[in-house]
């Protein structure tokens, strides 16, 4: 038999791992502008400052993924980031957390039971 969470048991997880967060962070997002020769550049905005966060290296078997830097290769250190549930962040977002910057590689927003947000970043 198994035995399902209750909106009280979610709601209960949910302000534990909130509670448990030791860090703020914040989100940026990108917005593109016309540059006047046919082309865009680029800007990026913080949509959200002072988020409570956790930011942890994520462990790979077999080590980190080659990417390609230039003429050469280098490693993509990756990195999971913990949020409150509700947080509004997306894949392709950047995050400021300390005097780093982090390109969001994906977001866990299409589960069940959403009990804590987390990203996959990738140091910029």
């Amino acid at each position: 038999m198994t035995t399902l969470l209750t909106d009280a048991d979610l709601t209960y997880m949910q302000n534990v791992i909130a509670d448990m967060l030791p860090d703020t962070c914040n989100i940026l997002s990108e917005a593109l502008a016309a540059d006047g020769q046919g082309g865009q550049t680029s800007t990026w905005g913080t949509v959200s400052t002072s988020v409570a966060c956790r930011l942890d290296e994520a462990s790979q078997t077999g080590g980190n993924q080659l990417i390609p830097a230039g003429n050469a290769l280098r490693e993509a250190h990756r990195f999971v980031l913990s949020l409150p549930y509700d947080t509004v962040i997306a894949a392709h977002d950047r995050v400021e957390h300390d005097s780093n910057t982090y390109h969001v590689i994906s977001v866990n927003d299409h589960i069940s039971w959403q009990a804590v947000m987390r990203a996959i970043l990738e140091l910029v």
